[in-house]
């Protein structure tokens, strides 16, 4: 049987890489690196994303992501929101 060249992703489980990425993005957001995203934060974020969007859509984005409304945005909500 012939040798596959193979890379790293391919022994990767399915949906790993995606959340790699989810991982990145989550971390560019979370600018103080305590694992949650604050309000403040996602604000900043967002404006440097979108500079026309207004104090009111930023506060409906990140109550959408917030889904136990505890104030702050963990991984696994930010990870299920951008697959949403």
């Amino acid at each position: 049987m012939p040798h596959k060249d193979r890379t790293t992703l391919d022994y990767l489980r399915p949906g790993t890489e995606e959340r790699v990425k989810a991982r990145e993005n989550f971390r560019l957001t979370d600018a103080d690196g305590n694992q949650q995203i604050t309000f403040a934060e996602f604000t900043a974020f967002m404006a440097d994303l979108d500079p026309e969007m207004t104090a009111d859509e930023y506060r409906i984005g990140f109550d959408e992501i917030d889904t136990d409304h505890d104030g702050v945005v963990s991984f696994e909500e930010f990870r299920a929101w951008l697959q949403s």
